[in-house]
C-alpha cells in the first residue's frame, strides 16, 4: 500500500504531498496521521525553511473521508491513560490543520486541483495559497447534512463573515477567481505556470532570515489577541531580542556593506 502522504526535502523546502488520488485525497485516518507525522518531521529539521503542501491527482483534497465515517476528521476515542491528556481526544485532522496553522515555518499551498470541505480548511491555513485557474471549490458539508465545524475556526480568520455565510450556507461551487476575491486563494495561474509560481514564492522567502520568518509567524498568531498596551509591551520585548540576535546583527551588517546576508542563496 502506497504511503498516503509523501515527504521530501529539496533546496530548503519540505514538500508534503497528499497521495491517495484513488479517493481524491480524502481526509482518511491514515492520511491525516501521515500529514501530522510529516509536519513534525519538517519542524524538527533545521535544513527546512518552509513547507510546500500539495496533492497528487486532479483533486487537491475532497474533504472528509465519508466512506470511512468521517475518517481523520472524527478520529477514535482515546483509551486508558490517554484520556487524561487534554488533547488526546483530538482527531488527527485537528492535529494536522492546527499544526499547519501554528507552523513556525511558512506554508505555501500548491493547489493543483479541486478542493472541497476540509480541503478548503487546509488551504485556509496556508500562508500563501497558489492554485490553478481551473480550480473548483465548495464548502459542501451542508448538502450532506453536516456543518464545516472544525475548519470554521480557521476559515473565519481568513475570509470575511459575509463570504463565509454565503458559501457555508449554500454549499455551492465557486471558481478560483471567486476564491481569490474572497481572500481564500492568494494567486491564480494556468496549470502550466503553477510550479514556476510556487518556486518564485519560495525563492522570495529564501531571501528572508529563517528566524525572522518564524518570529513573523509568531507575531501573526500572537498580536491579534492582545490589547494595544499588551501588544506594545510584547513588541518592545521582542524587538530587543531580535535586534541583538545573531541573525539580526548579520542582516544589519549585510545592509551596511551592501551585500547579501549569510542566509540568502
Amino acid at each position: 500500500m502506497a504511503d498516503p502522504v509523501l515527504y521530501e526535502v529539496r533546496n530548503g523546502r519540505a514538500w508534503i504531498t497528499l497521495n491517495t488520488p484513488e479517493n481524491h485525497n480524502a481526509l482518511s485516518q491514515r492520511l491525516c496521521e501521515g500529514l501530522v507525522s510529516s509536519l513534525e518531521q519538517a519542524q524538527a529539521d533545521d535544513a527546512v525553511r518552509m513547507i510546500v503542501l500539495t496533492g497528487v491527482g486532479k483533486t487537491f483534497c475532497a474533504g472528509a473521508d465519508l466512506k470511512g465515517g468521517g475518517g481523520g476528521a472524527v478520529g477514535k476515542a482515546p483509551a486508558g491513560p490517554a484520556k487524561r491528556d487534554a488533547t488526546a481526544h483530538h482527531p488527527p485532522f485537528i492535529r494536522a490543520i492546527r499544526g499547519l496553522w501554528e507552523s513556525p515555518k511558512p506554508v505555501i499551498g500548491r493547489i493543483q486541483g479541486n478542493a472541497f470541505g476540509g480541503g478548503l480548511g487546509l488551504i485556509s491555513v496556508c500562508d500563501f495559497a497558489i492554485c490553478v485557474d481551473t480550480l473548483k471549490v465548495a464548502f459542501t458539508e451542508v448538502r450532506l447534512g453536516l456543518a464545516p465545524s472544525i475548519i470554521s475556526v480557521f476559515v473565519l480568520r481568513r475570509m470575511a463573515l459575509a463570504d463565509v455565510t454565503r458559501t457555508f450556507l449554500s454549499g455551492e461551487r465557486f471558481t478560483a477567481e471567486a476564491a481569490q476575491r474572497m481572500k481564500l486563494i492568494d494567486q491564480v495561474v494556468p496549470a502550466a505556470e503553477l510550479d514556476a509560481a510556487v518556486e518564485r514564492q519560495c525563492d522570495a522567502l529564501m531571501a528572508c532570515g529563517p528566524k525572522a520568518l518564524q518570529e513573523v509567524k509568531k507575531l501573526l498568531r500572537t498580536v491579534p489577541s492582545l490589547s494595544v498596551e499588551e501588544g506594545l509591551a510584547w513588541a518592545q520585548a521582542n524587538n530587543q531580542v531580535l535586534f541583538n540576535s545573531e541573525e539580526g546583527r548579520e542582516g544589519m551588517a549585510a545592509f551596511a556593506a551592501k551585500r547579501k546576508p549569510a542566509w540568502a542563496p
